[in-house]
């Protein structure tokens, strides 16, 4: 039996179709109308700054079960499905990123929420955070990644042994749910270019980011991603990523796997309460 341990987006997609929910605290979940669909949420708390968990490829808002009911004592919380994932209504349009990050657009117009927003995205929902905060930049406050995707991976595995990463391609492509296909079709290759396409690929807002970064060693290695040389890559491009903020920092964890909000939620939580303390002192600086 494979154990999925992963610290890659294509990974997410397996764990999508093997994992099993565990039982854990969560909000009362509610269906909001957004246009002709329907949208499975949850909102909870209340603070002067509006949380939006992004789950990861194949994953719904189940996934911060562990993490959102903590966050929601000192801030007002907002996990959800997209589309075609829980109980969300699916929707005809094509599953690409700026789709996805229009859609919650969408979603936080029906639902009446406010900024300023910190962003809190897994996985694949990292890229969704980072589309939403170019978008909208004046909106958002702050951003956590938990061990997040990064454009430039798959190409940096390919440079590292190209035989060894096809190899992960072809086990991860047999492997993805049908209900998903499309969305994987139409991400797979924006991943594998190294760089996301206009308008996604501009400039980010200054924001306070915290990057967390599974770098979890197996002693029996079943994929490439999973290998010392690919974890190295991925904590080096995540500190990269952080170069670009001057409140940027990351957290390493040896005890998760990719789904850290699962194995570790304490680490988001902390790492959520962070950063909007870091806006709480940049706001405060402003006024003076």
């Amino acid at each position: 039996m494979i154990r999925f341990k992963r610290t890659h987006i294509l990974a997410a997609i397996v764990l999508a179709c093997c994992a099993v929910a565990r039982p854990g605290a969560s909000a009362p979940e509610e269906r909001i109308a957004v246009g002709a669909y329907q949208v499975q949420a949850a909102e909870q708390g209340s603070g002067r700054y509006t949380v939006i968990f992004e789950s990861g490829f194949g994953t719904g808002l189940e996934s911060w079960r562990k993490v959102a009911p903590e966050v929601a004592k000192s801030a007002h919380v907002m996990s959800y499905s997209r589309a075609g994932h829980g109980s969300s209504d699916p929707r005809p349009e094509p599953r690409s990123i700026l789709e996805s990050s229009r859609e919650l657009d969408q979603l936080v117009a029906a639902a009446g929420l406010t900024p300023p927003f910190i962003l809190v995205g897994h996985s694949y929902g990292g890229l969704l955070a980072r589309a939403f905060a170019l978008r909208h930049p004046e909106q958002v406050a702050g951003m956590v990644l938990v061990d997040p995707a990064d454009e430039r991976f798959n190409p940096a595995l390919r440079r590292l042994d190209a035989a060894r990463a096809a190899d992960d391609d072809r086990q991860f492509n047999a492997l993805v749910p049908a209900k998903f296909r499309a969305e994987y079709d139409a991400l797979k290759p924006v991943l594998d270019q190294g760089a996301l396409p206009p308008p996604l690929n501009g400039k980010l807002p200054d924001v306070p980011v915290v990057v967390l970064t599974s770098v979890q060693q197996l002693a029996r290695p079943e994929f490439f991603l999973q290998s010392v040389e690919a974890v190295a890559v991925k904590r080096d491009l995540h500190a990269d990523f952080l170069r670009q903020f001057s409140e940027g920092s990351q957290v390493l964890t040896l005890r998760s796997g990719h789904n850290i909000q699962q194995e570790e939620p304490e680490l988001v939580i902390e790492a959520v309460r962070k950063v909007m303390a870091a806006a709480d002192g940049r706001a405060a600086q402003n006024k003076l």
